[in-house]
């Protein structure tokens, strides 16, 4: 009887493959450290983020300071039920104009309280609960 020779048959993927990538010989290169030597390991500096709370807003000035951070990248949570009316109404519409600008997320979080993220940061937000909703009515 005869031997039949199976080849394997080429799919998609690895023709297309072989039209872009040659392969090419490869050359051993060998270490020139010596066997003894240790592995040499770095280290990456994680990048820390930072949030900063403000609890009580009083004067415009803390809003700027607010605003100033999230220029800077930083999340900002403000809580303004300690200023006046008027001011609290300034204060949204400059926090608005700033966040707006940076092309951030505002999300309110309570009554007269916000959070305010750069654009870097991720913010999701989950449905209310039938409780949370139900304490709203």
């Amino acid at each position: 009887m005869e031997e039949l020779d199976l080849q394997e048959r080429s799919g998609f993927f690895t023709k297309l493959r072989e039209k872009f990538i040659k392969d090419e010989p490869v050359e051993d290169i060998y270490d020139e450290r010596p066997v003894s030597a240790k592995p040499v390991y770095t280290v990456h500096n994680a990048n820390r983020y930072s949030i900063t709370v403000r609890r009580q807003i009083f004067t415009f000035q803390d809003a700027v300071a607010a605003a100033d951070g999230l220029k800077r990248g930083e999340q900002q949570i403000l809580n303004l039920c300690a200023a006046e009316p008027t001011l609290r109404e300034k204060i949204k519409d400059f926090m608005s104009g700033v966040n707006y600008a940076e092309e951030g997320t505002w999300e309110e979080l309570g009554e007269n309280i916000y959070l305010l993220a750069p654009p870097s940061a991720s913010v999701e937000v989950a449905p209310a609960s039938p409780r949370m909703t139900a304490q709203r009515n």
